[in-house]
């Protein structure tokens, strides 16, 4: 699965989640751009979808989309 691929996913996901409204992915940091459910919720309905468990400390170092994304490649492809 390419990063692409993957980012569209995510893209479908967070809109299924209803984590985002405007149909783009969030461009800043994560953190601040979601509250904290939202972003729970995003990363339980990633860890569903793609079938991969984030550690705490995964969670914490993700700073934007990008790292999202490198993270779930590295994950589906282990």
């Amino acid at each position: 699965m390419t990063q692409t691929e993957i980012r569209q996913k995510l893209l479908e996901i967070a809109i299924h989640e209803k984590v985002i409204s405007d149909g783009e992915l969030p461009t800043g940091e994560l953190a601040a751009e979601l509250d904290s459910i939202q972003r729970l919720t995003l990363m339980v309905a990633i860890e569903d979808h793609f079938q991969i468990c984030f550690e705490p400390e995964e969670e914490e170092a993700l700073t934007g989309v990008d790292d999202l994304v490198a993270l779930i490649a590295q994950k589906v492809r282990s």
